[in-house]
């Protein structure tokens, strides 16, 4: 009778330290990636991810039209969406005549704006003056605006945003 008690002992401390260590284990897991999770690194395809700008069908050719993007920026476990002007230009209806600029001015940061009257992109900050290719033209900006790569996947526009450092001449990209 005592070997009965024994072993039924010994399987209850058995079966308890495996349900144990199996609920540690649950806990574990999910806390050891909380907290690892942001210090891996990207890989190229999620940092140079490239946001719908809408179908070629809404920029008329031969014109400059402002376009939004919004693009999901995620800073260790916080995420934050953020919409980003474009200027977009078709010369044609063929899809390599596309023009995408920034809409910030390397200056300062400002928002720049198109004078359809005056055909030039005007700084409303410092009075920096770009021509219709967005170069540098007047005013205290040390370079043209910038350009930013596109795709065209299935008649639509997806532009793929980056921030340059302002108030250099050289056009430098700011990793995030």
């Amino acid at each position: 009778m005592s070997n009965t008690v024994s072993d039924r002992r010994s399987f209850l401390g058995f079966f308890t330290g495996l349900v144990m260590s199996f609920i540690g284990l649950v806990v574990a897991i999910p806390a050891m990636a909380y907290f690892v999770g942001p210090l891996r690194r990207k890989s190229k395809g999620e940092v140079a991810n490239y946001q719908d700008a809408g179908p070629l069908t809404d920029y008329p050719v031969g014109q400059w039209h402002l376009a939004s993007v919004d693009m999901v920026r995620q800073d260790g476990w916080k995420k934050t969406r953020v919409k980003h002007a474009v200027w977009v230009r078709r010369e044609d209806k063929s899809e390599k005549s596309i023009t995408v600029l920034s809409s910030i001015c390397p200056h300062l940061g400002c928002p720049v704006n198109w004078h359809p009257d005056q055909s030039q992109f005007f700084c409303p900050c410092h009075g920096g003056i770009f021509n219709q290719e967005g170069k540098h033209v007047g005013g205290p900006p040390p370079r043209g605006m910038d350009p930013l790569p596109f795709e065209v996947r299935a008649g639509r526009l997806w532009v793929r945003w980056e921030d340059f450092k302002i108030g250099v001449a050289d056009r430098v990209p700011v990793s995030v």
